[in-house]
Formats: C-alpha cells, structure tokens, sequence
C-alpha cells in the first residue's frame, strides 16, 4: 500500500499575519488504486498526535483506505507540533522571585528539563507545597514558530490540503468525502463542515470541542495552566502548570492580538446565524464525564445541527464501555479510531457514507459569508479548488446609521450631477456664456452646503474617516471661485475650476463613496 508525501503552500494567516513555513501531507491510497467510486477520508490527529505519526501512517490510514476504498489524507496543519521544551522567559523568573522569594539565578545551571523539574520539586518540597502558584506557568513551545489558534488556521489548512488532493486526483468521488477526528481533531473536522457545509458527505466528531477553549489561548492571563506536567520527586507527587507561548491576549484590547468576541464566533460551533441546512451527516460521540471537551456544550451542538443536518449523536454512558469500541469512562472514551469508524459505516449502511451528489464548495465557487460581530470572514472557493478567506470590516446596522441609508444613495447621486455641473460651467465659460455658468455654479454651491448639512445628522455614526478634511479643501476652493465670479475674472475662473475645484471635489467625491458604500452594500 502506498503513501505520498506533500508540501504545498497553507493559507495566510489572515488574523495575526505570522509567516508560515510549507504545509506537509501524507495521503494513502487503497491497494487497488484509484477509480471513480474511490472516496476520501481526512483524518485530523488531536493534542499530542501528529499526521506521520505510526499510528496514522501504519495503522488507522491503511486500514480505512483499503476497508472503505478511499484514499486517506493526514496533515501537519498550524500549531501541530505542541513542543515540549521548557522556556523560563522574564514573567516565570520575576514570579518566582516574587511568589517564592526565588532569585533569577537559580535557575541558571539549567541543561534540560530534568534538571528544570528537580530545582522545582526541591523548591516545593522545602516549602511543603503540591503545586505551583498558576502565576508561575513556564512556557512550552509550538514548533515551526507557530501558535495556538485553536481551530480556526487549522480548519483552513484541512481545506487546503482537500483542494489540493482533488486537483491532483481528479477521479476521486466527490460524493465520498469524510472528515474524521477525535478530541481537538474532532473540532477541527466540526470547523471544516462549519465553513464549508457542502463539501462533505460524512462529519465524524469523536469528543471534539464546541467552542474556544481560552486556556489553549491565553491561559496565563486567566490563571488556568495550558499543559500540566505531573512530576514525581521523592516518591512525592507534584504538579506544574504550564503555558503555551501564545502571542493572544484577552486584557489588552489594543493589542494587534488580541482575541475578541469575533474571534470567539468564528471557532464557536453553536452560531445559528452560521448554519445553513446541507446534506452532511454528522455523527457525534461524546463522554457524559467529560472532564476537558463540555457534553453539554456538545448536546446544544447536536440539538442545533439536527435543524439544518441528519444528525447521530450518541452520549457515553458506563454502560456503555466493553473495552473494545469505548474503554474509559473520561475523554475521548480511549475509542479504537478503526473500530468507531467502522460503527459509522454500519450506521451509515443506507447511504454507503455518501451524497446524492458530488457537487460542492469549489464546484460552486462558493462564497460563505460569517458574520462574526465587528467583523465578516469571507470564504471563497473556487473550481480550481483553492480557498481564499478574508476578514473584513461589519458594519453596525443600528437605528442611527439604517435611516441615513438612503441619505447616503442621494448624495452620491447628487455628486454624479455635480460632476457633470463643472463640465457644463468650464464649457460656457468657453463659450463666454457667463450667465448660465452662474447659475449652474450657484446650484452647485447649494448642492454642497445641502450635502454637508445632511451628512452632519449621521457623521458621528460612521467609521473613521477623512471626510472633514477632504470637504474643506473642496469648501475653500469653491469660496475662491465665488470671488472670481463676482470680479468677472473669467480666464482666472476657469483655470481655478480646472486646476483646484475639479481635483479636490473629485478627492472629496472619491472619499465619500469609499465610507458611504460598505453601508449601502450592506
């Protein structure tokens, strides 16, 4: 059976802008090769799993590849590599001193993290503790210079990968795409169908989360340890909190990163405005004593997706543990991954885990709009199977900026006539026509003060913008043309319209339609 590897460029990182190194895949294909009834599987690894780890390569991708005639896709995607490597970074050391009364230079004969645990289980011990104040949260890294985003890069980066294994295998059944994940894989894999409702036949969600999780984000800011190292010193049991070296910050809302409520609805399964009904079916298992992914998150998830999808949700009770299928009574049950595949596929006999039809995202080109708050994210798909998503500004549509709608369609059709109105006047001054020039100069200066008088009413609603300076630069040069005309200086009139009142209506004209058309499209 045979297994290609792949690197291709991932998505930007559209929300903090970090570069990204090459995304690698590993795809598997059925002993028999590939033909027009051949699937695909995506297998999304959890927290600590990895795509050419053995078990995905040796096990679980070879035997659904060559059972369920599929080949089966694993990724590396963003923030994969959950490093183990102890960082003291400023913060750590100045707590400690301050908690403990430990200087900087204890620390400093540190060669690895054995010799990190035995300083602190030294330090507990001698002051009769079990654990470390979560003020003290060393670091642990992420690899490739990444971070947590906790789904959302991800998900972005499953999609990827998906456009990039159909273009390369065309005969693949597109009404035979299946995404599957346990723990934070099954998250991942709730996301894709999230952002893309289309694309799949078959969602498998094995104790996945429902929404961000704001210890995997900024766990020393809420005193809530990322990672835990339990550490065993003097037949003691001790316990370390750990962080993840996270760029987000939920306290500082200033800050280029910080993770606001936006950020929250684009990873947050239970968005109804998000959902949209599709022929997906999904099936979700989940522990009734999961202590790490909420079930009561999870049942409001499987009562929400039953609107719009079929929808198998099964909660795991005690009695329903054999040792085989389920073996733990906690998080993620221990589920043999082949096993519950294959419960899938006998509940899933009826349809043979596909769609009536292979028609999706990038079939449709699609665009899927979320609207997240302060901001949109925008999926577009495309039938050469890329994906490009935007983040873009939403504009609040409240009572004092939805009547001014209309205020804002007149006035840019006002300037169009304005437009034509200095064509009109630099025309009959040419024609020494002097009297209908006037009066279409008066209608314009009329115009002017009618549009700044209407556009004060709503001025202070809108986002921040250039107008006030752009409209008295064009204010001043129209008062200077008011002088020309009352002294009968044509030639000067005319080269005063062409040189300074044209170019700064059109500035002003040009800034009005860029603030005013985000509200009027919207």
């Amino acid at each position: 059976m045979e297994t290609q590897i792949f690197n291709i460029k991932p998505h930007a990182d559209i929300e903090l802008n970090f570069d990204r190194e090459e995304l690698d895949y590993y795809v598997t294909l059925p002993a028999e090769g590939i033909t027009e009834v051949t699937g695909l599987i995506l297998t999304i690894p959890g927290f600590g799993g990895l795509a050419n780890s053995t078990y995905q390569l040796e096990k679980l991708n070879p035997y659904l590849a060559e059972k369920y005639n599929c080949i089966v896709v694993s990724l590396n995607y963003f923030g994969i590599y959950r490093g183990l490597e102890t960082i003291m970074d400023d913060q750590f050391l100045i707590n400690m001193k301050e908690i403990y009364g430990v200087p900087a230079t204890y620390w400093s004969d540190i060669s690895s993290d054995n010799d990190f645990y035995v300083k602190v289980g030294t330090l507990l011990e001698s002051k009769g503790l079990s654990q470390l104040d979560p003020r003290c949260q060393a670091l642990k890294s992420t690899g490739r210079n990444e971070y947590q985003s906790f789904g959302f890069l991800p998900a972005l980066d499953c999609l990827t990968v998906l456009g990039d294994v159909l273009r390369r295998y065309p005969k693949i059944n597109k009404s035979k795409i299946i995404a599957y994940g346990s723990s934070y894989g099954g998250y991942i894999a709730m996301l894709c169908g999230k952002f893309a409702p289309n694309m799949f036949s078959v969602i498998i969600d094995n104790s996945g989360f429902s929404r961000t999780q704001m210890k995997h984000v900024a766990s020393r800011e809420i005193l809530e340890q990322d990672y835990v190292v339990t550490l065993n010193y003097n037949n003691k049991v001790y316990t370390l909190p750990y962080a993840y070296n996270n760029p987000w910050t939920i306290l500082d809302e200033t800050s280029p990163y910080y993770f606001g409520d936006s950020h929250k609805q684009i990873r947050n399964l239970l968005t109804r405005e998000h959902r949209v009904a599709s022929k997906t079916r999904y099936y979700i298992f989940h522990c009734e004593e999961d202590q790490i992914a909420s079930v009561d998150d999870k049942d409001k998830v499987a009562t929400l997706l039953s609107n719009y999808n079929y929808t198998y949700y099964k909660r795991i009770g005690i009695n329903d543990l054999d040792g085989v299928l389920f073996k733990k009574y906690t998080h993620a049950m221990n589920a043999s991954l082949r096993k519950l595949f294959d419960y899938v596929a006998e509940q899933d006999e009826e349809y043979g885990l596909m769609k009536e039809q292979g028609v999706n995202e990038f079939s449709n080109n699609k665009v899927n709009t979320m609207n997240c708050g302060s901001k949109n994210y925008v999926f577009s798909f495309k039938e050469n199977f890329t994906l490009n998503v935007n983040i873009t500004e939403n504009i609040k549509t409240d009572y004092n900026l939805i009547h001014a709608f209309q205020l804002m369609r007149d006035v840019l059709n006002i300037c169009d006539s304005i437009d034509e109105g200095f064509d009109f006047i630099i025309a009959k001054i040419s024609d020494k026509n002097y009297y209908e020039a006037a009066i279409v100069m008066q209608d314009i200066l009329d115009a002017h003060t009618s549009i700044t008088s209407q556009i004060d009413t709503f001025s202070r609603f809108l986002k921040e913008n250039n107008l006030h300076v752009v409209d008295t630069q064009f204010k001043d040069s129209l008062l200077e043309t008011v002088v020309h005309f009352n002294n009968d200086s044509w030639e000067l009139l005319e080269k005063q319209i062409s040189h300074q009142v044209v170019p700064q209506f059109l500035l002003w004209k040009n800034e009005l339609n860029t603030v005013f058309t985000p509200y009027i499209k919207h």
